[in-house]
């Protein structure tokens, strides 16, 4: 768990620690850097970035991301916003063994 303190944001990190791959959710723009180097320094290789809802208190990094690392952005399909994956209700994202 992460914390941004402008926004008040939590960004939460997920690793699969035999496979190295990794899922972060609802990550902020101004910490992106922070982001990229927490990946860097844990070895993992980012394979999403999700979004739980459109956020009106900060802009997502997601974007950012994609573009530093290739991963994928996801976010709920309800939400109208755009993104390489938009999830239906039971739909999962998958990563290492999870």
């Amino acid at each position: 768990q992460l914390f941004e303190a402008s926004s008040c944001t939590y960004t939460y990190l997920l690793a699969d620690a035999a496979t190295g791959d990794a899922v972060i959710i609802d990550p902020v723009l101004e910490t992106v850097p922070r982001d990229l180097r927490l990946l860097r320094e844990l070895g993992l290789t980012l394979r999403y970035a999700a979004n739980t809802h459109c956020h009106a208190d900060h802009v997502t990094g997601s974007g950012a991301l994609r573009r530093a690392l290739g991963c994928r952005s996801a976010i709920s399909w309800a939400s109208g916003a755009s993104a390489d994956l938009r999830l239906r209700q039971g739909e999962e994202l998958r990563f290492g063994a999870f």
